[in-house]
């Protein structure tokens, strides 16, 4: 062996290292599947948040781009493997418990968030492999990572359904002037009986505002415009895109106008409405690359251009090395963990019918059953209402045999349906105590409680506090460690019900919460949940 040769051997090629980065960065994800997992079920289902798919991808470009121009220097520090320590406890953490906050009943997150999660993943693995300069110098691709959910919830209701409103009324204004006479539904326009258009949610342009958004955020920063021209560029780009929807409204109600006559483009409105949207949005890429292109030429709205960089100095192989061999063999093991799950959950989904609920809770006695299904068949909750020993009183069990956490409270608040009290109570029971989270509701025909824990190994736990403006719902962890075969938790949910709707709920909870009293003084609930738990 030759001098040289010793030398060669222990350094790696600056593509080496990159292509290893990049692989650890990809197999790295299994250390954070469960939130992996739930962004692609978000991307899939969602069609407001699937632009969010292309957000990795562009992140990682630019994170390249900006690690060629450094000359791939590869100072990595065993920080970034700390923070992506911290960043993989968290989201297990996450995985096994419910942590859910509510802000003022419009803003709600889970803990920790998705996108914080994505910017601390990318973080770690920027600093793990590049250093210091590396994160710094790519601190915008680092937290372009946090638009993988591109619009949150709260943005939904609060300016997605007032926008889609104004769209129905810009293009029925539009109609208007074109002699049309249409229904008095704010949202439907019909020009025939069968023949009309509806202003969905999807219809008010958002989608293309922030995709246009997202665009601008990304054009801005290779072109390098200083902040007073990035700002407007952005705002732009989002104020064209509805803009441009607008008019895409408009053309498709003329559309609809001149084919009244035309049957064969009558069945065809809706790729009609593909081919306006699409020649729109293309123009208005147009509009907007040349209006940016404008404004590049210009020196005063740029920063000046950096140059390339050599490469400072080669990398040592033995720690490099060490650095991916450490997140591989992480990887690895939460890589088993993910086969291990996704085999007990298919082994779950062959399951079609839950077991039946007891027949006899103490001296209380089914009276019916049935199930909460949604319309694929998968049982959410399998519900049993049982009656008291002298027929006064009647409690509805459910449990879910799918769910691993779930909140009621948080659903119903979703769907807009306020409580009208809300707290938390621990119940005795054979078993001990049962920490419940209740709530009351009154839809002017009934009026409930309702009263949600987590059961799991027999104890049964769940709390939830509310104060004016925040809602928090805490559930015990499932306590499963990697690869280790225990029964998941199960959400339990329990009502009591009664057709008087006009009592004052002071009055009524009272009532209420001593049927729920006495029918879990007779009920050992966390047996009764056990063989529902879903976790192989």
């Amino acid at each position: 062996m030759t001098p040289s040769e010793g030398v060669s051997s222990s350094f790696l090629k600056p593509r080496t290292a990159v292509a290893l980065a990049c692989l650890c960065s990809v197999a790295g994800l299994f250390t954070i599947y469960p939130t992996a997992r739930q962004l692609l079920l978000l991307w899939g289902n969602d069609d407001l948040k699937s632009m969010g798919a292309v957000v990795p991808l562009i992140s990682m470009a630019l994170i390249l781009r900006v690690w060629r121009r450094l000359g791939w220097e590869t100072e990595g520090s065993w920080w970034g493997f700390a923070m992506l320590a911290v960043t993989v406890a968290l989201v297990y953490i996450q995985s096994q418990t419910l942590f859910v906050v509510m802000v003022n009943k419009h803003w709600l997150v889970q803990l920790p968030p998705f996108p914080v999660v994505a910017i601390a993943y990318t973080a770690s693995m920027v600093l793990l492999f590049g250093g210091w300069r590396l994160l710094r110098e790519a601190w915008f691709p680092v937290l372009f990572m946090g638009a993988v959910i591109p619009i949150p919830q709260s943005f939904t209701n609060l300016v997605d359904l007032p926008l889609q409103h104004a769209s129905a009324t810009v293009a029925r204004g539009f109609a208007h002037l074109l002699g049309e006479q249409l229904t008095q539904d704010r949202l439907r326009l019909m020009f025939t009986p069968e023949y009309g258009m509806f202003i969905a949610p999807g219809c008010n342009g958002i989608r293309g505002a922030i995709t246009l958004g997202m665009a601008a955020l990304v054009v801005g920063y290779l072109y390098r415009f200083r902040w007073w021209v990035f700002a407007p560029v952005v705002a732009g780009a989002v104020l064209l895109g509805y803009l441009f929807n607008f008019l895409r409204l408009c053309l498709l109600v003329v559309y609809y106008k001149l084919t009244l006559q035309l049957p064969w483009f009558q069945v065809r409105a809706k790729q009609g409405d593909y081919v306006i949207g699409g020649v729109l949005f293309v123009c208005a890429l147009l509009i907007f690359f040349a209006l940016a292109n404008k404004l590049r030429r210009d020196p005063a709205d740029t920063l000046p251009p950096i140059a390339d960089q050599p490469v400072r100095r080669p990398t040592h192989a033995r720690a490099y090395l060490a650095r991916v061999a450490v997140v591989l063999v992480l990887a690895a093991i939460f890589a088993g963990d993910t086969v291990h799950v996704i085999r007990a959950e298919k082994l779950n989904t062959m399951q079609v019918d839950a077991a039946p609920l007891p027949d006899q809770l103490g001296n209380w006695h089914k009276v019916r059953q049935w199930d909460d299904r949604l319309v694929t068949g998968w049982i959410v909750y399998t519900w049993a209402e049982y009656q008291s020993p002298d027929l006064a009183q009647k409690v509805a069990l459910g449990v879910s045999p799918r769910l691993s956490q779930h909140d009621a409270e948080i659903c119903h608040l979703a769907r807009g349906e306020d409580p009208t009290w809300h707290g938390h109570r621990d119940i005795p029971t054979p078993q001990g105590v049962v920490a419940v989270s209740e709530a009351m509701y009154n839809n002017g025909a009934l009026q409930w409680l309702e009263a949600a824990s987590v059961c799991q190994n027999g104890r049964c736990e769940q709390y939830s506090g509310e104060n004016q403006h925040v809602t928090m719902v805490v559930a015990p962890p499932e306590g499963r460690l990697p690869m280790q075969s225990s029964r998941g938790p199960v959400p339990v949910l329990l009502r009591v019900e009664t057709t008087d709707s006009m009592t004052p709920v002071e009055q009524m909870r009272p009532r209420l919460d001593a049927a729920l009293t006495a029918f879990l003084g007779q009920a050992k609930l966390g047996d009764t949940a056990m063989p529902y738990g879903h976790r192989q």
